[in-house]
């Protein structure tokens, strides 16, 4: 990749006051060693009607410099709703989808932004460390989900619900998923539109508070029913899997 990019690093947050303001700095710590390949950057985090003090940490770093930017939900409209409005609102030619949670490293980035360099239009992370943090059951979801991905649409979306850094038109997409299956159907898209996607090992860590909610029985329903519907538009449709243009 010889273009210069303005990159747009996005994060969701509820309830994260304990965890935001290091994962911010942490984040900009890592954009003072990619300053030689961008443009122009910013930080934009979504708070998502949390009930504690996350928007006023956002919003006390942003007095600092207008490249961090807030979002902000009157309630908690969850997490397809959140990722939606900041791709959307997304200034940047690239993205990079991330958490606010502390679990992603931002030295993922700059592995992750390395490999974009090569020509990459899609570098989706993989957790290694699967089996040291999460449960047997949630592993064993993620391998059928896996695999159903690869039956049906012929790829291996590998660890979809991961961080993602590429080109914008990836992230504004039309999707019909409304529940965690839209992040396996923007890969689909991408490989399917002729995106040069690449999938490359991350840093994952344990959760520091609470429990994870993505494997509830609603989400593996919901997931499901928008796997096959995407399933089903595709076969029905005459056109490319996806509206984007590349430009």
């Amino acid at each position: 990749m010889k273009d210069r990019i303005f990159l747009s690093i996005v994060m969701p947050a509820y309830n994260e006051e304990a965890h935001i303001q290091a994962v911010i700095e942490e984040h900009l710590d890592a954009i003072t060693q990619l300053m030689h390949s961008l443009d122009d950057w910013e930080i934009l985090c979504l708070d998502d009607g949390s009930k504690d003090g996350t928007a006023s940490v956002i919003d006390r770093l942003s007095q600092h410099t207008n490249k961090i930017r807030l979002l902000r939900h009157a309630e908690n409209k969850g997490i397809y709703q959140s990722f939606t409005d900041l791709y959307h609102s997304a200034r940047g030619t690239h993205i990079y989808s991330t958490g606010s949670d502390g679990q992603w490293p931002a030295g993922n980035l700059l592995k992750m932004f390395a490999t974009l360099q090569t020509g990459v239009d899609l570098v989706v992370g993989v957790r290694q460390n699967r089996s040291a943090v999460y449960s047997l059951r949630r592993r064993f979801i993620s391998y059928m989900f896996n695999l159903i991905a690869k039956m049906l649409f012929g790829l291996a979306t590998r660890d979809a619900g991961s961080v993602k850094l590429g080109v914008r038109d990836v992230f504004t997409c039309d999707v019909i998923s409304r529940s965690p299956f839209m992040d396996a159907e923007r890969i689909i898209r991408a490989h399917r539109s002729g995106y040069n996607v690449k999938f490359v090992p991350i840093t994952f860590l344990p959760r520091a508070h609470g429990k994870g909610k993505g494997a509830t029985l609603r989400n593996i329903v919901a997931s499901l029913r928008d796997c096959f519907r995407l399933l089903y538009t595709t076969k029905m449709s005459r056109t490319p899997v996806t509206q984007s243009s590349r430009e």
